[in-house]
């Protein structure tokens, strides 16, 4: 039995367990055989808020590796916040557990899980809480006891991660709603978080706001493996997550590929939500009798199918 530990560390015991601390990516070798440790995990999770009449969220069992990018979707009130709020240790489940790292979260370890997972919420005026971008970003820091001059390193680098460094110095309400986006992202960045959740982070931007934001995240998960969890309701940045999960009323629907969740398609739209362009297009074709591929095709593939096909010809 072998194990390999990417950017963390492990302390090897004489008996051959292993304990294992602040572990993003822990891969297990079992007869040649790779199999990657869930970063996040929740078994039987059921919540219910005070005074609600139903629980929020009922019997959810899922998981997440290091490094994926996971989609949340479902109609209002299906339990996608709330979700997001159990990940971090915002609040408790009624019954279930919720594993970070393999660990249970709970009073005790609620701290050490908010070290490694940053959130970003829908309105980034609600997160604001310093006179200039430069002492937002600054107050987690402070709060976590860094020192002054790593302070400013970490600062600087995460402002310049997300392309809002020469706006160091002026005031977040003169800020457009994507630099306040970029400026709420960069105040997680700057903690070092091995998980970020953006809660409905790109639902009050412009379609043009909204793209460069996703690309600014796609392009930082890349670079430092991060975990993406979006709560979101466009079906289109869902279609760019590895894996997506279905909400409603509380239950878990679907889990797949976006390849997978969108042959649901008819069972979305009956959920209230919306299918990719892409998807509606590929099914207006085949009711006319057109052959279309039978895998999801992004807006660009299904141009570029379409350019190729016998259509034109």
């Amino acid at each position: 039995m072998v194990f390999l530990s990417l950017n963390y560390d492990l302390t090897h015991n004489l008996n051959d367990n292993l304990t294992i601390k602040n572990t993003a990516f822990v891969l297990l070798a079992i007869g040649g055989k790779y199999l990657t440790l869930p970063i996040i995990e929740l078994k039987d999770v059921s919540f219910k808020y005070n005074q609600a009449e139903r629980n929020a969220l009922n019997q959810i069992n899922l998981s997440i590796n290091a490094g994926e990018w996971i989609a949340v979707i479902g109609p209002n009130g299906s339990g996608k916040s709330t979700l997001a709020k159990l990940m971090n240790g915002l609040q408790i489940p009624n019954q279930g557990q919720v594993l970070i790292n393999q660990e249970e979260l709970n009073h005790d370890t609620v701290w050490d899980v908010r070290r490694l997972i940053g959130m970003v919420f829908q309105n980034p005026d609600n997160q604001f809480v310093g006179a200039t971008v430069e002492d937002d970003v600054a107050f987690g820091l402070e709060n976590m006891g860094i020192e002054r001059e790593e302070m400013i390193q970490r600062v600087h680098e995460s402002l310049e991660q997300v392309r809002m460094l020469p706006h160091l110095k002026k005031e977040p309400a003169r800020l457009s709603g994507g630099q306040k986006q970029r400026v709420a992202i960069a105040s997680v960045l700057a903690l070092k978080p091995g998980v970020i959740i953006l809660d409905e982070a790109t639902s009050m931007l412009d379609p043009l706001g909204r793209q460069e934001l996703i690309e600014a995240i796609a392009e930082l998960k890349q670079q430092y493996n991060l975990t993406v969890i979006s709560i979101t309701h466009d079906i289109n940045e869902a279609a760019k997550a590895d894996r997506i999960f279905v909400l409603k009323a509380g239950h878990l629907m679907y889990e797949g590929t976006p390849e997978e969740i969108f042959h649901y398609g008819e069972q979305l739209i009956d959920f209230g939500l919306d299918v990719p362009f892409a998807v509606q297009l590929m099914k207006e074709l085949e009711n006319r009798g057109v052959t279309v591929p039978e895998d999801y095709l992004s807006e660009e593939e299904l141009l570029r199918w379409i350019s190729t096909s016998y259509l034109t010809k």
